[in-house]
């Protein structure tokens, strides 16, 4: 008997427990379990374990694309990096194990998604990087590395999933709250701008 939304929920059960398990830690009987669905359900839409992580890491790495994509280069400068900054602080806060998962990923050497970055996460990044170049050509920015800018601003954003849990104990509360995140948000903006030699209230730059 087919079971209503079975992949999103293997999906959603698998994006915790690799999290917080890791792949090799991770097994598709923890996943079933999660997902409160038998587990052969979960070879009905995935080979194995390592099918079903990939799967894992491609929702993130597809969504960063799309943001990324979605960045219109031709508008105000300030409003562009603005919302860019929020969006990732809001994956962040709602996808904190995407994010966990990823850098586990990155650091173990990008094996399973090596091929993705080089074909579709570098060319993009590539393209933006050539207009924030312009842009300072231009005089409209202080001149800075395109790649490193947005480095940066993954590094600042993503932080806030990857070490919630230590932020968290710092600020000797039980999780981040929603002031939290507006409060990064905020802060990584003020960095950003300052750096470009953009004000945070006006801003500045390319007319469409």
């Amino acid at each position: 008997m087919p079971v209503p939304n079975a992949e999103d929920k293997i999906l959603d059960a698998a994006e915790f427990i690799f999290g917080h398990f890791g792949l090799r830690g991770a097994t598709t009987a923890l996943i079933a379990k999660k997902a409160g669905i038998a587990k052969a359900h979960i070879y009905y839409y995935f080979n194995d374990k390592e099918d079903l992580y990939c799967a894992i890491l491609e929702r993130a790495m597809k969504q960063w694309a799309r943001d990324l994509a979605a960045l219109d280069m031709d508008s105000d400068l300030a409003t562009l990096l603005r919302g860019y900054i929020h969006k990732k602080v809001d994956f962040s806060r709602d996808h904190p194990f995407l994010s966990k998962i990823y850098a586990m990923e990155i650091i173990s050497g990008a094996p399973f998604i090596g091929g993705f970055i080089e074909t579709v996460s570098t060319p993009l990044l590539i393209e933006k990087c050539a207009r924030v170049s312009e842009w300072a050509a231009l005089g409209r920015i202080t001149p800075i590395s395109p790649p490193d800018l947005f480095f940066c601003i993954w590094a600042m954003t993503q932080a806030y999933a990857d070490f919630s849990g230590q932020m968290a104990i710092m600020k000797q509360k039980r999780q981040l709250e929603e002031a939290d995140y507006d409060a990064a948000k905020a802060t990584i903006v003020q960095l950003v701008f300052g750096g470009l030699g953009l004000t945070v209230e006006g801003g500045s730059g390319p007319s469409a």
